[in-house]
């Protein structure tokens, strides 16, 4: 029975270890407070209301693109006989090597309000200028067709898994594929739909890369940014006000999470998946299937292949001249100072990242799915807080924690220790999502059947339940080891020359070299062929041992 107790110990220990620096946000108020300012000043304030509205609008209408365009995709491949499905139900993953910074390059490359390549086409053709990425509207596009993937991955699966009889009832009722559409199918899958929607609006509430590179040059900023401001840009910096800022913060995003765990676990009352064995209903589009492979390739196209192209082609020519091919920019890329030390760095944070938060994962995974212990099932509540952690939010936290706790700055701090910790958190429920998911799957019969030949604990975890939790925890690795490399908004404030990563330092050399964007656009190509290598490599790895993260 004490066996059993020591996963959800463990669990409540990384609990407490987790949480522990949110509280030392409180110190910051505490400062505030002490200058004889009252912190409803700052909550109350027009200045606030702003932030809370830019953040909402931002996330809410970048979530209502990404939802809409991938289920239009995700049904079109999956239930139609278009052209090209195989390769089009793949390619929205390859979608996720390439990271929200680099494609805020891309998109300031199109649509800068000065020298953006369409807008200059535009006045090329004696059109006035009418694109503006530094604006809400350019940070709700780049956000929408950012989140597509994503999106894709949560309503693919329940599409596939959905009874074709009911869509099959539609029609025999004289019902067109439109209408059976609207009024069959996506009442159906809404559940799926509106779960993709949530998590992409928390995703945008907490998102900090497209706000900072183009809400700040065109004044709209959000609580993120705002965050950032306070803590690094302001001189002298004002930690107190950025603590307080960061408390609102997590209230909203607390929210957010909230409804978003009510609504899903709700939904699956209505989720209509059957155990019987039946084929997915194709749909013959007949002369409308290069419409519908055109709508797929447009998606794609703004999701992917259109930020990426720009940056490649950039990344091959010179300075103010693009009909000169070049390599050069390669080759100032890769002898950037700090390049290869930001590599390293960022392949072992990401390492450590994935393995340990797979690790723990897998503990509280474990503590509450299968311990008999009272109260276990707690632990299920408790992986899905850090969900309400912004990026920039819990950077912040463990950067005033180092500075409070006495000898832990000197030892942990300029080391990639903190990032890993701040990463490790912030996908915590993802990957518990994943293990859990595969970990529920496993009978109890098999651990007790191992416990009545005499096997402790112990041994029935590495010889039985491990073995079977491959998938997951594969899956598990695997996105938190890619959503490290791309991360900016949780390691941007805990980054130091020492522990520099590839993120912070294209984010720098931007800031600094604004003439330098072709060696960017080199080094952008550079990490997203890196990704994608990673990407291919850990998948076939997942396909080998039974899982992937396209399945997962």
């Amino acid at each position: 029975m004490k066996e059993h107790r020591l996963p959800l110990i463990i669990s409540l220990i990384f609990f407490i270890l987790l949480i522990t620096p949110i509280f030392y946000l409180g110190i910051g108020i505490e400062m505030f407070i002490s200058e004889g300012k009252s912190p409803f000043e700052v909550i109350l304030s027009d200045r606030t209301f702003s932030l809370f509205g830019n953040t909402i609008i931002y996330a809410v209408g970048g979530a209502l693109i990404s939802t809409s365009m991938a289920f239009i995709y995700a049904w079109i491949i999956i239930r139609t006989d278009v052209p090209g499905r195989k390769l089009l139900e793949l390619l929205p993953v390859m979608a996720l090597t390439m990271p929200l910074l680099v494609k805020a390059f891309a998109w300031i490359i199109l649509f800068s309000p000065r020298r953006g390549i369409f807008n200059e086409l535009l006045v090329s053709l004696g059109i006035p200028k009418v694109f503006n990425i530094f604006s809400m509207e350019g940070m709700i596009f780049a956000l929408g067709v950012g989140g597509v993937p994503l999106a894709y991955l949560v309503i693919s699966p329940a599409i596939k898994s959905m009874d074709p009889s009911l869509e099959e009832a539609s029609r025999i009722i004289g019902h067109s594929i439109p209408k059976t559409l609207f009024k069959t199918t996506i009442p159906i899958l809404l559940p799926a739909i509106l779960s993709a929607f949530l998590l992409l609006t928390i995703i945008g509430l907490e998102n900090f890369d497209y706000p900072f590179m183009l809400g700040n040059p065109g004044g709209v900023d959000t609580l993120a940014t705002e965050v950032y401001y306070w803590a690094f840009e302001h001189i002298p910096p004002r930690y107190d006000n950025s603590a307080l800022i960061s408390l609102i913060y997590i209230v909203l995003t607390f929210i957010a999470v909230t409804i978003y765990i009510y609504v899903t676990r709700k939904a699956f009352k209505f989720m209509v998946v059957t155990g019987k064995v039946s084929q997915r209903t194709i749909h013959e589009l007949r002369n409308w299937k290069w419409l519908a492979f055109g709508i797929c390739f447009f998606i794609l196209l703004l999701s992917f292949l259109l930020p990426f192209s720009v940056l490649f082609l950039l990344s091959f020519t010179k300075y103010g001249n693009v009909y000169s091919l070049t390599l050069e920019n390669y080759v100032d890329a890769l002898n950037l100072p700090l390049f290869w030390d930001a590599t390293r760095n960022a392949i072992s944070m990401a390492a450590l990242s994935g393995f340990l938060g797979t690790l723990i994962a897998t503990i509280m995974a474990y503590a509450a799915l299968k311990s008999k212990v009272r109260g276990s099932r707690i632990i299920e509540y408790i992986s899905s807080i850090p969900l309400a952690f912004p990026g920039i939010v819990y950077g912040l936290a463990l950067y005033w924690t180092f500075l409070m706790l006495p000898g832990v700055s000197d030892v942990i701090y300029g080391t990639i220790w903190p990032l890993v910790i701040a990463l490790m958190v912030i996908r915590l429920p993802h990957s518990f999502r994943m293990v859990s998911s595969n970990l529920i799957q496993i009978s109890d019969e098999l651990e007790e059947a191992s416990s009545i030949t005499g096997a402790k604990l112990k041994y029935t975890l590495r010889r039985v339940v491990l073995p079977l939790l491959r998938g997951g925890l594969i899956n598990s690795f695997l996105y938190t080891f890619i959503n490290s490399i791309r991360e900016l908004g949780a390691v941007v404030l805990l980054v130091t020359p020492g522990s520099m990563v590839l993120m912070v330092l294209l984010l720098n050399l931007y800031s600094q070299h604004a003439t330098a964007l072709n060696t960017i656009a080199a080094a952008s190509v550079i990490i997203t062929g890196m990704i994608a290598a990673f990407l291919v490599i850990f998948n076939l790895i997942g396909r080998y041992f039974g899982g992937s993260l396209h399945e997962g």
